[in-house]
């Protein structure tokens, strides 16, 4: 029967000149002449009408396989592909994710109607998957065929070929994939019907599987409770549709994943999906994913002239205020206030900004299903940013008006949140600000916090006063094992401890909490990094290889921790002397944090230092001064021209430009690091000294030697009275001085 639908324009055809050429043989040889010209003509007229009515039909099917090529995805010059062959899920309706590199749609994660959708798709027939807008539908849908039918051949409507020729062309076929991706589309009376429905699926043999998917919203509007709403023809095209979707075999899909998916999600190779996860209370997994890349182009698209700039810049505060540690929703009149900034620093009133309440109400506008820009919280007038905004890449560091706006906003347990992340972002001034605000205010921990700030921006005799003091009131009121207890000692060893003492304070953690406890496996961290310090690097890099392990098994191969271990081993296996593996581990450690947090996280800075160094010192210092003139860039982009982490980077780049034979650049960078330097930290400060060490002798390397001598006579001086003659400094500043001299 098959064959005969495929072939029988050539079928009549052909038995049309077989049938004249046997009645005329055959009267030629029986009848007389004038009785066989006319049986021949006769039968020659009625076969005649037989073999036109074949070039019909097989003009027919050759229009209707042509008509493919325009109207079908992916056909071409009349010919269907395969599923195999269907290699682009965004061209069949999957919705495109943030990409990275090539890759616009993330990896795929099993679903929990997967089995159940399998058994459908490999029985063939009507298959329809049910669900909100971005459920993953689509996608689940391409996964299957992929799987499941790679040698039929695909059937995608995506123009205006009549219903009726899609129908004729599958029952051509045996086996074959209707893909009706939105199905509400061919819902019409002159589009898929039951009839449609039942041709295509008939006699046995066959191997066809239609397979649709539907919005949630567009299967209500063919529910019952519409038919009493219609009538006339809107009444019928209802009725068509719903006798329609009535033969399918539905699967349900969920927009919110399940806890087993999101686990999935949350151990895929693919960093957009684990980043998806993570965030994925409130949404599912696809809907960020889906959704997310929309939403910031209306964002985007959103500051020009007559766009929407006020709601623009209502989205911006949000995303700062969750990105700067405030994460609850924000009342209206915060983000209406950080708003304004946004708005000047584009260009205010030029931009002709949209009234305050029609911004709002772009906002908060969903996109699809449930997702916008804005999502209004559980008190009335509070917002929070959709979280896939707060890590495009493109985001600019949050301005330092806001972080100082939030600072004062926010209550001093808050504030502490807010130092947590200024800290990550490397902000550390606006970090010794939140936590000075929570230590004020008496917010447990928050003493310790702050003091490891003063510490680490230079004064580690403040530091630890703070730390001896914080730590004599926690022994007097909680004890000395209560875990704020020992997290107070932990960072006082930082500052001031002897191996005993790290010793006993690690062996007290590992009994009150457990060895494996975060702040045991802290402890063994900053152990090794004492040893190391102290001369015993053997020691301190078998200790760091132990916690790497450890870390590796309780934290994964990903955390935060995992790569500070991992970075700090990476540094004292160069400082052994160990050049190449330290350079080796300092790139996978890169890539690790590139594929994790993106381009442009401090923590990829850290890593891209650090490869730096190990370049330079491993004996190519003109690689080196390539890569920290590219992160010098990047740094001041993302931290600022006179950040710390730039600063550094920019004497990097000095100290390498002039190892590779630029004295005169090396000091022309070096008198930027003295200026920023003797800003932040002071003239004497050890850091700015060693700067400006290597300026006078960078300066008298390219000629410059009466400045060279001005200098090294005034770092000696310093040098004298702030560290004391008989320091090894001291001696090497006297040396320099000595030298020009001559």
């Amino acid at each position: 029967m098959l064959w005969w639908r495929r072939n029988r324009g050539w079928a009549l055809i052909v038995l049309a000149a077989l049938a004249v050429a046997a009645v005329a043989g055959t009267a030629w040889l029986l009848l007389a002449d004038k009785v066989a010209a006319a049986v021949i003509g006769l039968v020659t007229a009625v076969f005649g009408i037989l073999a036109a009515r074949g070039r019909v039909l097989l003009e027919r099917s050759q229009e209707r396989r042509r008509a493919l090529t325009g109207d079908v995805l992916g056909a071409g010059a009349g010919r269907l592909p395969r599923v195999r062959e269907m290699d682009d899920p965004i061209a069949l309706g999957v919705h495109r994710a943030a990409g990275l590199g090539a890759d616009r749609v993330p990896g795929y994660v099993r679903r929990d109607i997967q089995d159940r959708l399998d058994a459908a798709v490999s029985a063939g027939g009507f298959v329809l998957i049910i669900g909100e807008s971005t459920a993953g539908k689509t996608r689940a849908a391409y996964e299957a065929i992929r799987r499941l039918c790679p040698d039929h051949l695909f059937l995608a409507p995506a123009g205006n070929l009549p219903f009726q020729s899609i129908v004729d062309t599958v029952r051509e076929l045996r086996r074959v994939v209707l893909w009706l991706n939105d199905i509400e589309r061919y819902l019409r009376p002159d589009g898929l019907t039951v009839a449609g429905v039942s041709r295509m699926l008939a006699e046995p043999g066959r191997e066809v599987l239609l397979l649709g998917t539907i919005r949630t919203p567009a299967l209500e509007a063919f529910g019952a409770r519409r038919e009493a709403e219609l009538d006339g023809d809107e009444l019928g095209a209802w009725r068509t549709g719903r006798e329609v979707l009535n033969l399918a075999t539905e699967i349900p899909l969920s927009r919110r994943w399940s806890p087993a998916e999101v686990a999935r999600a949350g151990a895929h190779a693919d960093p957009r999906l684990r980043a998806a996860a993570a965030k994925s209370g409130d949404f599912g997994v696809a809907e960020l994913l889906a959704d997310g890349p929309e939403l910031a182009n209306d964002w985007r698209n959103a500051w020009r002239v007559g766009g929407h700039p006020r709601g623009a810049a209502l989205v911006s505060a949000a995303v700062d205020c969750r990105r700067a540690g405030l994460h609850d929703p924000m009342p209206r009149h915060v983000l209406t206030a950080l708003a304004e900034h946004y708005l000047t620093e584009r260009g205010g009133a030029a931009l002709r900004p949209e009234p305050e309440t029609e911004a709002l109400a772009w906002a908060v506008k969903p996109a699809r299903a449930t997702s916008s820009l804005l999502l209004p919280g559980a008190d009335p007038g509070h917002y929070r940013a959709f979280d896939y905004l707060l890590d495009l890449p493109d985001n600019p560091p949050v301005p330092a008006a806001v972080w100082q706006a939030l600072i004062e906003w926010a209550t001093p347990v808050a504030a502490v949140e807010i130092g947590h992340a200024a800290r990550r972002f490397a902000q550390f001034d606006r970090a010794h600000e939140a936590f000075g605000k929570g230590a004020e205010h008496g917010v447990p921990g928050a003493d310790v916090l702050l003091a490891d700030e003063i510490g680490a921006a230079g004064d580690p005799e403040g530091a630890i006063r703070m730390l001896r003091a914080g730590l004599a009131r926690r022994e007097a009121a909680l004890g000395p094992e209560h875990p704020e207890t020992l997290r107070n000692r932990i960072t006082l060893l930082r500052y001031a401890g002897s191996a005993e003492e790290f010793a006993t304070l690690l062996a007290d953690c590992e009994r009150v909490l457990g060895p494996r406890h975060r702040d045991s496996l802290r402890v063994r961290r900053v152990f090794a990094g004492h040893l190391a310090e102290s001369g015993r690097v053997p020691e301190a890099i078998a200790m760091f290889e132990a916690v790497l392990a450890e870390a590796t098994q309780v934290w994964g191969a990903d955390h935060v921790d995992t790569f500070a271990v991992r970075h700090q081993h990476a540094t004292w296996l160069g400082e052994s002397g160990d050049h190449t593996t330290a350079l080796a581990r300092c790139r996978e450690l890169l890539a690790d944090r590139v594929r994790v947090f993106g381009p442009d996280h401090p923590n990829v800075l850290s890593s891209r230092f650090q490869l730096g160094v190990w370049t330079g010192r491993g004996g190519d210092p003109a690689k080196a001064a390539e890569l920290f003139t590219a992160l010098v860039a990047d740094s001041a982009r993302l931290l600022g021209a006179d950040h710390p982490h730039t600063v550094s980077a920019r004497y990097r780049l000095a100290i390498n430009s002039g190892n590779s034979g630029n004295p005169r650049l090396a000091g022309e960078l070096l008198t930027e690091v003295v200026r920023a330097r003797t800003a932040s930290l002071g003239a004497d400060h050890t850091s700015t000294l060693n700067a400006r060490l290597q300026l006078a002798n960078y300066q008298a390397q390219s000629g410059a030697l009466d400045t060279a001598r001005e200098n090294a006579e005034s770092l000696a001086l310093s040098c004298t009275q702030v560290l004391g003659p008989d320091n090894p400094f001291t001696r090497r500043a006297l040396t320099l001085r000595d030298r020009l001299r001559d």
